[in-house]
């Protein structure tokens, strides 16, 4: 009803966790008459600089169905060869603040490393002047657009 387009599942649940989440609210959309958002698994948050574990947790996400993944800019290359779509967290215009993000990249890096759909929150939402912030996102996306 509320137009949910993904759905995110934390890998570090294992295999077993994640097939039943997602399969559970595949069923309920289907029953309720409502198009399955995407499934995506959550490999290892931009805010732990150690990723080691991305292997692991990108094997569990595709073992499990998921459509995808949420992980950071330098996974992207290693989670498309294994056929999964990407979310891009810690996500950053040149210049601004990592804060808590270990593991961030410019939208244009992102775009260009092949992402999906970029996570963008803080470069807009604490900056000044937030409107422009994302008109400068934007900007920034579609020039990569139109370089490639």
């Amino acid at each position: 009803r509320r137009g949910v387009e993904f759905l995110n599942f934390h890998a570090v649940g294992g295999v077993e966790m994640l097939r039943a989440g997602i399969e559970a609210y595949r069923e309920g959309a289907r029953d309720a008459g409502h198009p399955s958002p995407i499934a995506l698994g959550v490999t290892i948050l931009t805010s732990d600089a150690d990723a080691s574990a991305f292997e692991l947790r990108l094997e569990i996400c595709r073992a499990a169905g998921a459509d995808g993944v949420v992980c950071a800019a330098a996974e992207i290359d290693r989670a498309r060869r294994a056929g999964m779509r990407t979310m891009v967290p810690g996500i950053r215009r040149a210049g601004d603040d990592a804060n808590d993000q270990a593991r961030v990249a410019t939208p244009q890096e992102a775009i260009a490393a092949g992402a999906h759909w970029l996570v963008i929150g803080r470069t807009v939402s604490a900056a000044p002047d937030p409107e422009r912030a994302a008109a400068e996102v934007v900007a920034d996306v579609d020039r990569v657009g139109a370089s490639t």
